[in-house]
């Protein structure tokens, strides 16, 4: 299968990287001018360059009006951001920003029903958050447009531009310090992750999150609506995450569980839990060969137990828990297996303490490194953020 980003300048664009997520299928970015989207579209289509596309700003509602076939969601929505191709040679548009805003909310817990809510922006997207808003039940719903601030009053606040976006990543619509009654600050901005309104928020104690669930939630169900799940990723099965100490595995794996539904599993969690002591105590007690022995067996107990997980689950692995050749041959008769490749210099900046004891110093996490680079080599599936 085939697919790819449709949009005018996507150099910010993490989406073929989060589509490995879900499938092995090739996923390209297509920046294109606007007098090339419709030849492009039906050219390309026609001629079985791609199976579906997401489309971006600025032609959400350009491909909507180019579209033969409109999903009863993409009606609502007047935008379409998923396009496919029928048997009998339409184009068919579709829109998952719904989903991917819910999923968002759903992540912070963000009460809407009752508040009174500002979106930053007017567009496409800014429509959509508009639409579940109103229908989880918002007091009051208002556009912010350039030029315009939010109210003092309103206490949930989306950020739908793209302002404070990768190059720009110093740029910001508002200072929300000022705005004492906001509790929750959504930004569909997701690169750089976290954005700096979402920091700023934040660091003056509100609920904040950035974009990066929302895109995972899109990915998901693209990889869905593409129809051919079934031949990807067999459901329910088991997505691993797996590197070195710090790399962002169980980071990665909390996003992916809110964005699409799937059981969160941390294998590291799941030895504590079971043994009723940390891991450094487990250590202290066995040495590494008793660890190991210990996480064969728990990794053991959630391979077998996908099939709980309906929807399916997506593992953190330990750093090192596919170093047995049986461990590995089990993950990856699970589910599918994807490293997150990290440079040493950012492993070094999150390592600033913890309970990791193969890492207790930046000379061991150098060593192990480099000891592991093979190993971790030999996966096919990479992750780079």
């Amino acid at each position: 299968m085939k697919a790819g980003l449709l949009g005018r300048k996507l150099g910010h664009s993490l989406s073929p990287q989060i589509h490995k997520f879900f499938g092995d299928y090739e996923y390209r970015l297509y920046e294109k001018e606007p007098d090339e989207v419709e030849a492009f579209l039906r050219g390309g289509f026609a001629a079985g360059d791609f199976d579906f596309l997401n489309v971006t700003i600025p032609y959400k509602q350009t491909v909507f009006a180019l579209c033969d076939e409109l999903s009863p969601m993409a009606k609502k929505l007047d935008n379409v951001n998923f396009v496919t191709w029928t048997k009998d040679g339409k184009l068919r548009g579709d829109n998952t920003d719904a989903f991917g805003v819910e999923r968002l909310i759903d992540s912070v817990g963000a009460g809407v029903r009752g508040r009174n809510c500002a979106i930053l922006g007017a567009g496409g997207a800014a429509m959509t958050v508009k639409a579940v808003l109103e229908e989880r039940g918002a007091k009051r719903v208002s556009f912010v447009r350039r030029g315009e601030v939010p109210a003092q009053d309103d206490q949930l606040i989306v950020n739908a531009t793209p302002v404070g976006m990768w190059p720009h990543v110093d740029e910001t619509r508002i200072d929300i310090l000022q705005y004492v009654a906001c509790e929750t600050v959504l930004d569909l901005v997701y690169n750089p992750s976290p954005t700096r309104l979402v920091r700023e928020a934040l660091a003056c104690g509100k609920t904040a999150a950035d974009g990066m669930v929302m895109l995972i939630a899109q990915a998901y169900r693209a990889f869905e609506l593409s129809g051919s799940s079934s031949s990807l990723i067999p459901h329910p099965s088991s997505l691993f995450l797996y590197g070195p100490p710090a790399s962002g595995k169980s980071t990665w794996a909390k996003k992916i569980a809110a964005a699409t539904g799937w059981k969160l599993v941390d294998l590291d969690a799941e030895i504590v839990k079971a043994e009723e002591r940390s891991i450094p105590e487990i250590f202290a007690a066995g040495g590494e060969k008793g660890f190991r022995a210990i996480e064969k067996r728990e990794l053991t107990r959630v391979c077998a137990s996908e099939t709980s997980a309906p929807q399916g689950q997506v593992v953190a692995l330990g750093g090192g828990a596919l170093l047995d050749d049986d461990c590995r041959r089990m993950a990856e008769a699970a589910g599918r297996v994807v490293v997150l490749d990290c440079d040493l210099e950012t492993l070094k900046s999150r390592l600033t303490g913890g309970d990791r004891p193969l890492s207790a110093d930046i000379a061991k996490l150098e060593a192990l490194v480099v000891s592991r680079a093979a190993h971790y080599a030999s996966f096919p599936r990479h992750m780079r953020m």
